[in-house]
């Protein structure tokens, strides 16, 4: 299959900036739905968490500020910026913010979407 100049690349900046974590719970909000994934950022107050959930998609996780603790099957591992994790569809997970944290969910959908873009992004 060959390569094309067609298509999009989007840069976004000041995500770790963007959301306050409500007064007694996290605040969510996707940024872009794209082509294959959708984009999910999470911030979290200190002491806040994400209780047990799963993701009908599988997801990567990745930690933009502060420290987390992620629980898969009653094990937790601390996670801090530079650290991804990948988690498979229907996985029952729980996110513990052990400092105020941003935390980016790339929900890998498959779909081929057109980009919807829901916070301000340059385009390269």
């Amino acid at each position: 299959m060959a390569g094309t100049h067609q298509g999009q690349a989007l840069i976004f900046k000041g995500l770790t900036e963007l959301l306050q974590p409500l007064e007694h719970k996290g605040r969510a909000q996707k940024i872009v739905d794209a082509q294959g994934a959708s984009v999910t950022l999470l911030e979290l107050a200190q002491g806040q968490s994400w209780k047990e959930h799963h993701s009908i998609h599988p997801i990567i996780v990745q930690v933009l500020k502060g420290k987390v603790r992620l629980t898969v099957r009653g094990q937790s591992r601390t996670l801090v910026p530079g650290q991804i994790i990948h988690l498979t569809d229907h996985l029952l997970h729980q996110v513990d913010a052990d400092t105020p944290a941003t935390v980016m969910v790339i929900m890998l959908t498959g779909e081929n979407l057109d980009p919807k873009i829901q916070v301000p992004a340059e385009q390269l």
